[in-house]
């Protein structure tokens, strides 16, 4: 094993959260943004559905505010339930608990036998389960739009979501649902993100969609590979809409790093983006940093004046142990993240 017996190394511009599941890393998560405050209720989701987890994102957001736990869809794990009774959440709309997607009765069950009221939110398949959550939102001016299909080009959009509140609805490469058609109707000039490449979701949905009259704007951001789908999101501001993170300037940044392959610590993360540094999500291999990321990185670090360091300084979460994300990767993330390292190179 790298770093001799230590599978969760830190540095000093990177932490890491390493959990033995997913189950375990959103409870570490959930410790990290929630050590010193309750939520007003718990977002649950089974551990096996990543795409109800990227439906789910925007729930975190205020007013719910909410920290996103798994369960395995039949029970919940001893440890989530220690976490949500740690949380001690204080209710919305008198709800302690929000289940979305595929998650038996047994679990609700559970949770009401220990005192939490709960509310479900599923539909037949996850297309319809995120139809559903425009209507939990109170206010939004944007809608995301992920394929279904392939969540390699759209799970970037959950930290968006969580940050901003912004419901992610889901298409077909070829075809947009009828509960996803039906949503939009009910939404009044409304703008719409497409997130993913041709490859994913087609021009003649982009053009179904920017022939509907509820939406008033749409574009796209996409990239050749989902490694750069992740930078240009987090590059992307729309001046006439203010949509996006817009983090193109050089000062001190922080971002979530994950893997591709572990679609589920990704989404446990989403914490992240709503709060403390509110990091925009960049994706890394398992054992490199992407040449996109590396210079994206790098070109939006601010480097000190004089050759003396001083604020604003750069951080990364990094979601997984070193089997899913190797030691050597995280140093090449530390010497990317660092002044120091930048100033040494001189």
């Amino acid at each position: 094993m790298e770093c001799g017996s230590n599978r969760c190394p830190l540095t000093l511009n990177t932490t890491r959260i390493c959990g033995n599941n997913p189950v375990d890393t959103a409870v570490k998560v959930s410790k990290i943004g929630f050590a010193a405050m309750k939520p007003n209720a718990v977002i649950l989701v089974n551990k096996n559905e990543v795409f109800d987890g990227i439906a789910a994102a925007p729930l975190v957001h205020h007013p719910i505010n909410a920290p996103l736990l798994f369960t395995d869809g039949i029970a919940l794990s001893r440890e989530t339930l220690s976490e949500i009774r740690r949380l001690s959440p204080k209710g919305y709309n008198s709800i302690h608990v929000f289940l979305v997607g595929n998650i038996s009765k047994n679990v609700s069950l559970t949770l009401n036998l220990c005192g939490f009221r709960t509310f479900q939110i599923a539909g037949n398949n996850h297309f319809e389960t995120a139809c559903k959550i425009p209507d939990l939102r109170n206010e939004f001016e944007n809608i995301l739009i992920v394929s279904g299909e392939d969540y390699s080009e759209g799970i970037m959009a959950s930290y968006w979501s969580a940050h901003h509140g912004d419901p992610i609805l889901f298409v077909r490469r070829n075809s947009v649902p009828d509960c996803t058609l039906e949503s939009i109707k009910k939404m009044h000039d409304i703008n719409a993100y497409i997130i993913g490449s041709v490859k994913t979701i087609s021009e003649d949905v982009e053009k179904t969609l920017a022939g509907m009259k509820n939406i008033k704007h749409i574009d796209r951001i996409d990239g050749v590979t989902p490694f750069d789908i992740a930078v240009d999101f987090a590059e992307y501001k729309d001046s006439e809409t203010e949509f996006g993170w817009g983090r193109d300037y050089k000062e001190g940044h922080a971002f979530t790093f994950g893997s591709i392959h572990q679609p589920m610590d990704i989404i446990a993360g989403v914490i992240f983006a709503h709060m403390g540094k509110h990091t925009p999500l960049l994706l890394i291999e398992n054992d490199k940093v992407p040449a996109v990321v590396e210079k994206y990185i790098k070109s939006v670090k601010a480097m000190p004046p004089n050759n003396m360091p001083r604020p604003p300084f750069m951080h990364g979460f990094i979601l997984g142990d070193i089997s899913n994300i190797s030691y050597t990767a995280q140093l090449m993330l530390e010497d990317a993240l660092s002044i120091d390292h930048e100033m040494m190179s001189m």
